[in-house]
């Protein structure tokens, strides 16, 4: 039952692995983790107390297989008691909500639900976008190694290596972009060598993100 959960999550996250999982076997080379470093950046997005958000995003899925990639586009919500909702309108219409708990995917009038705490790769690949966008170093810390590429005052980089066989047996690295407080772009790397390029853009935060916009995204309360 794992794979068609990865396959689901990824809808919400960047479009995740579509290769063979390699299944559990030990983690590739990682970068050398500094435990901390990359603590200036998490400050700063605590401190923007990021509340909601709305960006548009497209994203780009490059598969061996295939000559050209599959393209997607729509929007994604962030609330911060809520979760994240992942709502595409290209090339077909699907919606993906993340809670603190569970899975949810709307796709083709069918609606499916999956429970977190059946796996904790599933768990740990979902916790990436929503712990970041909250500033959750040490949760984050907990199931990867982190690596801080520039500067949080400019333009950087956070490259993610899962530290669980599990995980590790799919995805190779997430690497997280931005620029101060802004993410503007999520890359998912796969053990297989697939990619999935996502790029965030007219994104709008807290006030300016009206209670009819996280209805669009989560439905009614």
């Amino acid at each position: 039952m794992l794979r068609p959960q990865w396959l689901m999550l990824a809808l919400l996250i960047a479009g995740g692995p579509t290769g063979i999982a390699r299944g559990d076997e030990a983690c590739p080379a990682r970068p050398t983790a500094r435990p901390g470093a990359a603590e200036p950046l998490f400050e700063a997005l605590r401190l923007s107390r990021l509340v909601r958000l709305r960006a548009e995003f497209t994203e780009e899925k490059h598969i061996a297989l295939l000559a050209r990639p599959l393209r997607s586009s729509g929007t994604i919500y962030f609330d911060r008691d809520r979760g994240v909702a992942r709502v595409t309108a290209a090339p077909r219409a699907e919606r993906v909500l993340l809670t603190p708990t569970t899975l949810r995917i709307e796709k083709g009038g069918k609606v499916e639900e999956i429970p977190l705490e059946k796996s904790k790769a599933l768990r740990a690949f979902a916790l990436v976008f929503p712990a970041l966008l909250r500033g959750e170093r040490a949760a984050l810390e907990a199931e990867f190694d982190i690596e801080l590429r520039g500067s949080p005052q400019s333009t950087w980089s956070l490259v993610l290596v899962p530290k669980d066989p599990a995980l590790c047996g799919m995805i190779g690295r997430v690497a997280v972009s931005g620029r101060g407080s802004e993410v503007e772009a999520l890359q998912v790397v796969e053990a297989s060598g697939d990619t999935t390029d996502t790029r965030f853009s007219g994104t709008r935060r807290n006030d300016d993100v009206p209670a009819a916009e996280l209805v669009r995204g989560f439905g009614a309360p």
